[in-house]
């Protein structure tokens, strides 16, 4: 058989295998994230959604926090004590980086 032949086949089998890598952490991943539940929060709870943003902020210390929202560690702070007092940029952006998904439903 031509070398070139036999270099194309090993070279299709290599690929093969790293998409099936690929498409098997992919599937990973769906089925972690499946396992989680989605939190959802009346806007007249705002307590349960104080208590999982604190929670979750501890992973993050208020530097970096600010950092990577371009937020005053003071807003930050009023924030995470009562986010009506905030404006939703902020908020979405705070949430955002602490791993929240919020959506508004009208």
């Amino acid at each position: 058989m031509n070398p070139k032949v036999l270099q194309l086949r090993n070279l299709t089998t290599k690929l093969e295998s790293e998409i099936h890598e690929v498409f098997e952490e992919m599937l990973s991943n769906v089925e972690a994230s499946s396992n989680r539940p989605i939190s959802s929060y009346s806007i007249y709870e705002t307590n349960t959604l104080i208590d999982d943003m604190q929670s979750r902020k501890k992973s993050i210390s208020l530097e970096d926090l600010e950092l990577q929202t371009d937020i005053s560690k003071s807003t930050i702070k009023r924030m995470l004590k009562d986010p009506s007092k905030t404006s939703l940029d902020n908020f979405l952006a705070v949430a955002n980086e602490l791993g929240m998904k919020i959506w508004i439903e009208k």
